[in-house]
């Protein structure tokens, strides 16, 4: 064991309390984002008593593996006093606070290093465990309270200081949706445009070109590359699809493989499986990056600006005609064929060009904040790496 690295198991025990009253308020389910989301799971004549109830300051984690990539599922419970979770899960809490900080435990394993230990641990014939006595082996360095405090702190004020850059931006493309709508709403529907607007279909303003599945014997990797990897859950978060730390990368290898699928500055991507609907413009953090087959990008737009078509189609979003271009009972989807047929207003140049004025203005601010969260996040990662030394 390395010089002032401890044993997990000397500092956790597993908690079992049951939901004996059967409540069914704030049921939970653990992401690989180490995150509690909502349990999207079919409740229907559940037995809610054999639910495991979690409370603030405690974590949960589900012991398999296998079909969650290369993540793990763990998550600290921070925003609810209590929760409940499947008996399928494993609660567990710190015994002595002042001894090891349930937060700066939550950051040990949001490394990416933690996640490699925990599949390379993780055993099994069908299904890969992480089983909790393999949870108890995992060995980390235990600074003093103190220091464990001043290094949470300084996680947490990076954090706080994203989120609000977040919000910022949240609330200047609320600004920008809102002039795009009073200014062009109206004359979806209108039975007669105004001289020199058109409406023509969406193909003929940009070419539509699917993205491209891994090769089967192609893995998605956490450790950084030349080559990103863009799936649908990196889109939708914002107008701008940017470099995160939660990215995943591929090989050159495989990107030599599947290098005709991929995105340029300025496209926009629209999600087609999955959650459908998702938009975002790629920003030049991604400039050449490969694209999930679950989504299609839009190129060489012309005419319009692509702000003009990326905000049309948030409109049309907004007022449900993407879901209605969907196909398919079983597993939705959005056919290249609806999405290239979509019906788009063209307004004449002059209007185009005056809102684009508009909108650029605002994008010299959501820019100058989406830099400031890249390197936000990127100093964010460096402490993280830094826990282990």
């Amino acid at each position: 064991m390395k010089e002032g690295y401890r044993l997990l198991g000397d500092f956790i025990r597993q908690v079992d309390v049951r939901n004996t009253d059967g409540k069914e308020e704030n049921l939970f389910g653990v992401s690989v984002q180490k995150m509690f989301i909502p349990s999207i799971a079919n409740t229907i004549g559940t037995d809610f008593t054999k639910y495991k109830v979690v409370k603030r300051g405690q974590f949960t984690y589900i012991p398999d593996t296998s079909r969650r990539g290369d993540k793990i599922g763990i998550a600290l419970l921070t925003d609810y006093d209590e929760g409940l979770v499947s008996n399928i899960y494993t609660v567990f809490e710190v015994k002595d606070e002042n001894e090891l900080l349930p937060e700066y435990l939550m950051l040990w394993f949001s490394r990416p290093e933690f996640d490699r230990y925990a599949r390379f641990k993780s055993h099994g014939s069908v299904r890969e465990i992480m089983d909790w006595d393999e949870m108890c082996k995992v060995e980390l360095p235990v600074p003093s309270i103190d220091k464990q405090r001043s290094i949470v702190k300084a996680y947490q004020t990076i954090t706080e200081r994203i989120e609000l850059k977040r919000r910022i931006n949240d609330n200047l493309e609320a600004t920008a949706q809102a002039v795009f709508q009073d200014q062009f709403a109206s004359y979806y529907g209108c039975d007669k445009l105004p001289e020199g607007y058109s409406i023509v279909s969406l193909d003929s303003l940009c070419t539509v070109k699917g993205g491209k599945r891994l090769p089967a014997d192609c893995e998605l990797l956490d450790d950084p590359t030349e080559h990103p990897y863009i799936r649908v859950r990196d889109v939708g978060g914002s107008r701008y699809v940017c470099l995160t730390d939660q990215f995943q990368y591929i090989d050159e290898e495989t990107h030599q493989a599947i290098s005709r699928y991929i995105v340029n500055t300025g496209d926009i991507v629209i999600s087609i499986v999955g959650t459908i609907g998702l938009l975002g413009k790629i920003h030049s953090s991604l400039d050449k990056a490969n694209l999930t087959e679950n989504c299609v990008k839009l190129a060489g737009i012309h005419t319009v600006t692509s702000d003009y078509l990326y905000y049309t189609l948030c409109y049309k979003k907004q007022i449900k005609e993407i879901d209605l271009l969907t196909v398919g009972a079983v597993q939705a989807k959005l056919p290249m064929y609806n999405i290239q047929s979509m019906k788009i207003l063209v307004p004449p140049a002059k209007v185009i060009r005056d809102f684009q004025k508009k909108m650029n203005a605002l994008d010299e601010q959501i820019e100058a904040n989406t830099m400031e969260i890249q390197k936000l996040n990127e100093l964010r990662s460096v402490l993280l790496v830094k826990l282990s030394d």
